[in-house]
């Protein structure tokens, strides 16, 4: 009952700053949008005039390409360095808005405008930037050490196998465990940053420190909250792929399947913001127990 209770109060909190999900929008759909129009103007050049636009708007060519990366083979390292430098700057943008949602998130009793935002962005951008690098080792370790043991693992039962079903199994249950490791390196790293705001503090290593003995605590329950807000995410996930597959992709109907899209970038952001309420309000239930 106290997770349900949790959900709901982070339910409310969430709506309250509904605000934050235009801002998130907003600021995402401006830094696509300097990415995209460069490439945008290159495929126009090539394929405006024929047939291959409207395959291009259903999914990928790699026949064309091969043809574009031949044709501007001088030209392709650039192209390579101008979609890998903004990967760069999305991680980094992604860290910085952290700070800001989080940050309005605990100021339960502040009204939220953009100026507060940005400026909760800004406050905890190195200390929410020492915690992904932290994230980043967290993760090869995981991957690259317990997931890769229990993958070999998996290979050794299905290695002498007389029919299909053990190597289908062993898919299913392969990606199922990928899942679950994931969502908790990722929910553990979610608290560190919240505890980070809720304490003003600026010490990561210590906050993670004393993360890994409250989540170890009560871990279950924290893990069961935090799949629940997942189960909304493939909810809507589902709904989204459900509409959009039928949807006309040719011509002036195409803005169709964009408006589609953007609403459910909407409830991605909303998600987002999710997470993070349900996960303060935990941490405020539980903190003095710690």
């Amino acid at each position: 009952m106290r997770i349900l209770k949790t959900f709901e109060q982070g339910f409310q909190t969430t709506n309250k700053r509904v605000r934050m999900v235009v801002y998130l929008w907003l600021i995402n759909f401006v830094f696509s949008l300097l990415i995209v129009t460069p490439v945008y103007f290159l495929i126009n050049k090539d394929i405006s005039r024929s047939l291959m636009a409207d395959q291009i708007v259903k999914g990928i060519d790699f026949l064309w390409l091969g043809d574009i990366i031949y044709k501007y083979q001088d030209f392709f390292p650039a192209l390579v360095g101008w979609f890998l430098i903004p990967g760069v700057l999305f991680l980094l943008l992604y860290v910085f808005l952290n700070g800001g949602i989080i940050g309005r998130i605990v100021a339960q009793e502040e009204r939220i405008n953009l100026t507060s935002f940005i400026s909760d962005c800004g406050k905890y951008f190195f200390r929410f930037l020492r915690v992904f690098l932290i994230s980043l080792v967290m993760y090869v370790v995981v991957f690259g050490g317990i997931f890769r043991g229990i993958s070999a693992l998996f290979k050794l039962w299905t290695k002498n196998a007389s029919t299909e079903w053990p190597l289908i199994l062993s898919s299913i249950l392969t990606f199922l465990i990928q899942v679950l490791l994931f969502s908790i390196v990722r929910m553990f790293f979610d608290y560190v940053r919240v505890r980070l705001v809720v304490e003003d503090s600026k010490k990561t290593i210590r906050a993670t420190l004393l993360n890994l003995a409250f989540i170890g605590k009560r871990f279950f329950r924290v893990w069961s909250l935090y799949l629940l807000v997942g189960l909304i995410v493939v909810i809507f996930g589902v709904v989204y792929l459900a509409v959009y597959q039928p949807l006309p992709k040719i011509g002036l109907l195409v803005i169709l399947a964009f408006i589609w899209q953007q609403a459910y970038i909407l409830t991605k952001m909303w998600t987002k913001i999710l997470f993070y309420s349900t996960e303060y309000h935990f941490f405020n239930v539980y903190k003095e127990k710690a």
